[in-house]
């Protein structure tokens, strides 16, 4: 009985390995020809078996951020269509506190997060004047939990969300949870501190 046993787990193991390196696999696929397949199984097996993947990664030495990178465009696409129908005008842009410059004088509110003063020392300035251009809120957050609370206050349509891979993946779920559809924008540079983003890319997906 227990050799019986022992053979069902080493077959479950394998299968269980096999198909984990399947999904990896598809995830290159798909970050390789930019298409998207089977959306939410993948994501459902990822939100499984996300830390057993990317220690999978790092083990075959492939930036684990993968898992992130592929999870963020799948939600992108899966939220694109209740995201587009929603007025540019009833959504709001977040970003993180780490576009920033070192030097930046902006105050943090403990509402509505940084205020930005437009100084021009960072990129912050001119998302500040391209999304008061195009009638959408901005709102730059020191953090995770302070993110929640700007959603929970302002009550958007739709969001647009700036950050690294493993942060946005966290954001689009929460987001998600919430009932807000949203898009999310990685950075250029990613790091704690002067990052950087592409604020085309960011206004374009704001005016969507």
């Amino acid at each position: 009985m227990l050799e019986i046993l022992g053979r069902v787990v080493v077959i479950l193991i394998v299968v269980l390995v096999a198909l984990l390196v399947s999904l990896l696999l598809l995830c290159f696929v798909m970050l390789r020809t930019n298409r998207i397949f089977f959306p939410n199984f993948v994501l459902f097996i990822v939100s499984l078996f996300y830390e057993i993947l990317c220690r999978l990664l790092s083990f075959f030495r492939v930036d684990p951020t993968l898992i992130d990178r592929v999870s963020v465009e799948m939600r992108n696409a899966l939220n694109y269509a209740d995201f587009a129908v929603t007025d540019p005008r009833e959504r709001i842009l977040l970003l993180p506190q780490c576009i920033r410059s070192t030097d930046c004088p902006a105050k943090l509110n403990s509402i509505d997060g940084f205020h930005c003063t437009e100084c021009g020392r960072c990129a912050i300035g001119e998302l500040s004047a391209l999304s008061r251009e195009a009638g959408i809120k901005m709102y730059t957050s020191p953090g995770g939990t302070f993110t929640e609370r700007i959603l929970m206050r302002s009550k958007p349509k739709a969001v647009v969300g700036v950050s690294c891979y493993p942060n946005l993946y966290e954001g689009l779920l929460k987001a998600k949870l919430m009932g807000v559809p949203a898009q999310g924008v990685p950075l250029s540079v990613s790091g704690c501190v002067n990052t950087t983003v592409d604020c085309e890319e960011i206004i374009k997906k704001c005016k969507i």
